[in-house]
């Protein structure tokens, strides 16, 4: 049975209010011959004279009905208008005139000129746009906006317009699950970022390498591929957003589900920064999103819809998803819609002549460039937080698009299905509780040597060992000892060093053998043996007859000068001017 758009009389008139008098026009062009007369003679001077007609008109089955038919006049049309409404905004001429035997014209516009012409009969609802500009030409068809939007009240429902559980499951290389894994990485995070182990580069914006695999070699949290260059995006997602969740709330409650309840919770609200959004794109360049961008639908907001719309213990397929934001014109945008249009890729593809590499632009590619990779992505992420579920493939592009001969455009192409797991549905509110089995750390246990200052630790353990190298040098295998240069560094007062000698203890072994606490209790006792003099300044001359003479013999200076040895003077730095004016007056210039 053919499903419509079911709206209230109320809903109905706001929704056809939106249009102009101009759209109405070219709906009544259509279809006045189905119309009734008494209908059409109504005066329209007024846009509220056409709400009314359209009002009533839009609430008329038959009247349905008969634009429908006429729209669906043969295959071609039926098709162009599913196409042009629900899946796409414009679809090029070339690929109408191959696929359903048309005879439009291919003909460009002179540079700068832009062609709009309205096509006939069935079709005389789509236009076609011609252009030739700075970013090369373009030949579409579309459907004027508003007209599109009203002939969403006319066309059925496609089939996958809700989201809904998937009929068929086909299988996958790869499935992936990481409930246990996040709670556990959730816990480990807390205690390095407690040490201050994790580290980002120059710009604070990517943690370091190093960080990362600490993280990955401690945790048991999963990541997505096993390729190199594939192999952290999971860890990175994650390290990035607890980081700065962390930073901005000072704790987390460790290894426990609500914790990342709430984490996933924030992360959806609006004003929370979508600090990972720039792993997403990272194969598009002008992408420079660093803050929050306020919009009726932002990416967060369209998340948090589908995310909660999911089917409880059921894959959903990930077309379903694209499309539920195709058909609802959904745009998602990181900084506004026109910097979107600005972000480019250097790409691959097909043409008649061969692989061709060439700049394409977001702007009219916006669905395969950044709409699909974008809502993949996100999935992605959701499945590394243990929210999700994905069944994917190694990434192969869908289309004929690639870049940088790579058979994927983005890592994330090869996603078909998401499925809400049990820690999801304990975070969106489907279930109460959710029981998770500890995971306990990598741990082997510290040996000290009882009588030089040497820790042995355990290959697994490598926060720890992590820990020990702002104490200790490597010693051999997996022995460190302590070291002056790593125990002094940073520390610029004897407070600071206090603080990090007690964070040994803190964080290493609060009761450590007798030869560790003399080494700490020495350190302590020889700290600050040396005073520098501030007041004291060393004058150094040169080897100048005249000069040292005068030093010499002067009765002023000697009452200026506390030790004079070989070239060299000391002076209190309060009696500087004193000599310096001396100096001048005997005829040597100085400039200081």
């Amino acid at each position: 049975m053919m499903e419509r758009l079911a709206l209230s009389k109320t809903e109905l008139r706001s929704y056809i209010s939106k249009v102009y008098i101009s759209d109405y026009e070219e709906i009544l062009k259509y279809t006045r011959e189905f119309i009734s007369p008494v209908l059409l003679e109504r005066e329209l001077k007024r846009k509220n004279d056409y709400v009314d007609l359209f009002a009533t008109l839009f609430a008329d089955t038959t009247f349905l009905d008969n634009f429908l038919f006429k729209l669906y006049a043969n295959k071609a049309s039926q098709q162009i208008y599913n196409t042009l409404v629900w899946e796409k905004e414009v679809e090029a001429v070339e690929t109408l005139n191959a696929r359903y035997h048309l005879h439009l014209s291919t003909a460009i516009p002179p540079y700068n000129e832009h062609r709009e012409v309205y096509l006939k009969n069935e079709l005389a609802l789509v236009k076609q746009v011609s252009a030739y500009s700075y970013r090369g030409s373009s030949n579409n068809v579309m459907i004027q906006e508003n007209i599109r939007e009203l002939l969403r009240l006319v066309l059925p429902l496609p089939k996958d317009y809700y989201i809904v559980a998937t009929e068929e499951i086909k299988e996958t290389e790869f499935s992936y699950n990481n409930e246990a894994g996040v709670l556990n990485f959730l816990g480990i995070m807390e205690e390095m970022m407690q040490n201050s182990l994790v580290e980002f580069g120059k710009t604070n914006e990517k943690p370091l390498a190093k960080s990362l695999n600490i993280l990955k070699s401690s945790s048991t949290s999963k990541e997505f591929y096993t390729e190199k260059k594939l192999d952290s995006f999971a860890t990175d997602m994650l390290t990035r957003s607890f980081y700065y969740y962390y930073s901005r709330h000072k704790k987390f409650e460790a290894e426990k589900p609500e914790s990342l309840k709430q984490f996933v919770l924030n992360q959806l609200e609006d004003n929370y920064y979508f600090f990972i959004s720039r792993i997403f794109l990272s194969y598009l360049k002008k992408v420079r999103y660093d803050g929050y961008y306020s919009s009726e639908r932002t990416l967060l907001h369209t998340l948090k819809y589908i995310l909660k719309a999911l089917p409880q213990g059921e894959f959903v397929s990930m077309q379903n998803i694209i499309h539920y934001c195709q058909y609802r014109d959904i745009k998602l945008d990181l900084e506004s819609p026109h910097k979107t249009d600005e972000y480019n890729i250097e790409c691959d593809f097909e043409t008649e002549r061969g692989v061709e590499t060439d700049i394409m632009y977001v702007g009219s590619n916006y669905d395969v460039l950044f709409l699909e990779p974008l809502l993949k992505a996100s999935m992605f992420y959701f499945g590394a937080l243990g929210i999700l579920e994905l069944r994917y493939d190694e990434p192969v592009s869908p289309y004929i698009i690639t870049a940088k001969g790579k058979p994927y455009l983005t890592p994330w192409d090869s996603l078909s299905y998401v499925k809400l797991t049990k820690l999801g549905e304990f975070v969106f509110g489907l279930c109460k509780s959710y029981e998770y089995k500890e995971v306990a750390p990598k741990k082997k246990g510290l040996k000290f040597d009882e009588f030089k200052p040497i820790i042995t630790v355990g290959r697994e353990d490598t926060i720890m060992r992590t820990k020990l190298e702002a104490y200790a040098d490597k010693y051999d295998g997996d022995r460190y000892i302590l070291s002056y240069a790593k125990i002094f560094k940073d520390c610029k007062s004897t407070k600071l060093l206090q603080i990090k000698i007690d964070g040994f203890y803190k964080q290493i072994e609060a009761n450590p053998p007798k030869i560790f606490k003399e080494y700490f209790t020495a350190i302590t006792a020889n700290a600050n043996l040396l005073k520098r003099d501030l007041k004291q300044v060393v004058i150094e001359l040169k080897n100048n007859p005249k000069l040292l003479q005068f030093f010499m013999k002067n009765k002023k200076l000697h009452d200026l000068v506390i030790k004079a040895e070989g070239y060299r003077v000391i002076v209190l730095k309060e009696n500087i001017p004193k000599l310096t004016k001396i100096v001048k007056e005997n005829g040597f210039f100085v400039e200081f």
